[in-house]
Parts: structure tokens; C-alpha cells; sequence
């Protein structure tokens, strides 16, 4: 036991950039969101306008945000991701080669796009 402590300590030590839990399902639904063409659906498109988001923070949430698999709904086709960013939420639709932004909601703000 000893040695398995210590040899896992040289190990940590040793790759200390290595994403030790890059198995699990959300990093590698991250890793298709970042990955997969993405484009930006007309009414997600308003709700961007309306809110202020810029592409640049949309690049932010693929890169940093967080799936909630609560809402999400990943048995169906094409699939449903919501990504929380702060208190934003992004709905992505994803099939196998293609991510599509399909509504954003913030908390305390509305837009009446359709």
C-alpha cells in the first residue's frame, strides 16, 4: 500500500497537466461541443442581440461551460445539451457532426424572439 501511494504521487508529480478525470461524459460531451461545426440558430441568433452576448463569450461558454445533464435530454435524436454559464443558460443541439446554439435564457431577462 506504501508503494502504491508513492508510486501515485511520482505519477501526479510527474504530469501535473494531465486531466486526470478526461474520461468522464461531460468532458467528452465538452470536447464534441468544442470540436463539432457549430453554428448559431436565427432565433438564438435574436436572443444574443437581445441579451448582449457576444461570439467571443459563445466561444467562452464551448470552452468553460458546464453541461447540466438534469435538463438536458441526451436519449433523443438529435440530441439536447444545456450548457450553464454563470447565470446563463445555452441549449445546444447536437448530431455527430454538427452543434447547434437553439436558445439562450438568463435569469431575470426575457427576450421575445420566435
Amino acid at each position: 500500500m506504501i508503494g502504491l501511494g508513492i508510486g501515485s504521487l511520482i505519477v501526479f508529480m510527474m504530469f501535473p497537466n494531465h486531466d486526470w478525470l478526461g474520461w468522464t461524459p461531460g468532458k467528452h460531451i465538452m470536447q464534441s461541443v468544442r470540436e463539432l461545426n457549430f453554428e448559431i440558430s436565427p432565433v438564438a441568433s435574436c436572443q444574443m442581440q437581445c441579451l448582449d452576448i457576444s461570439i467571443e463569450q459563445i466561444q467562452l461558454v464551448r470552452k468553460e461551460g458546464k453541461i447540466d445533464f438534469g435538463k438536458s435530454d441526451v436519449k433523443q435524436s438529435p440530441r439536447i445539451y444545456h450548457l450553464d454559464y454563470g447565470q446563463t443558460d445555452f441549449q445546444i443541439t447536437m448530431n455527430d457532426s454538427l452543434a447547434t446554439l437553439t436558445n439562450i435564457t438568463s435569469e431575470g431577462k426575457s427576450c421575445d424572439c420566435h
